[in-house]
């Protein structure tokens, strides 16, 4: 398996998706909390997501 995303290279794709309401946290949270930031919008490092990790509602 590829090394994970880089927290800033996850961030500004999430940028792109996330709404305003969610924009200061993404702009500043790391690690996991970004992470289960991207889960909320259906994003992830990989691009798919890891088991346990699905899509919201699974």
């Amino acid at each position: 398996m590829s090394d994970p995303e880089p927290d800033a290279l996850f961030r500004q794709r999430l940028l792109r998706v996330v709404t305003e309401k969610d924009r200061p946290a993404a702009l500043v949270v790391v690690g996991a909390y970004l992470d289960a930031l991207g889960r909320k919008y259906d994003r992830f490092r990989t691009g798919v997501p890891l088991k346990g990790f699905g899509p919201r509602g699974s």
